[in-house]
């Protein structure tokens, strides 16, 4: 959501988010997947950014979908993002 599109392409090649979800994603600050990449499992990611503000990693948790939820950002986002930023901050 935070590369420019010639990137988002090669690294994600078979994905399709329109321009409207990554937008979402990144106004909310964090991105979740829910059965969307691998049968049965869900995640939750949140950007690292360097000091000037650049994305220059992710974290993200995953786990089976049955623990995770199909809506696994509303349980598990907040403290996924407070990491981050807690990296971000010593960086």
């Amino acid at each position: 959501a935070y590369a420019d599109g010639g990137t988002q392409q090669a690294v994600l090649p078979g994905a399709k988010f329109t321009d409207r979800t990554l937008a979402e994603v990144r106004k909310r600050g964090w991105a979740q997947s829910a059965a969307e990449r691998e049968p049965g499992v869900a995640s939750v990611s949140a950007p690292v950014r360097d000091g000037r503000g650049a994305v220059i990693a992710a974290i993200s948790v995953s786990g089976p979908i049955d623990r995770m939820g199909r809506r696994p950002g509303a349980r598990w986002a907040a403290d996924l993002v407070a990491a981050a930023d807690a990296l971000t901050r010593r960086l």
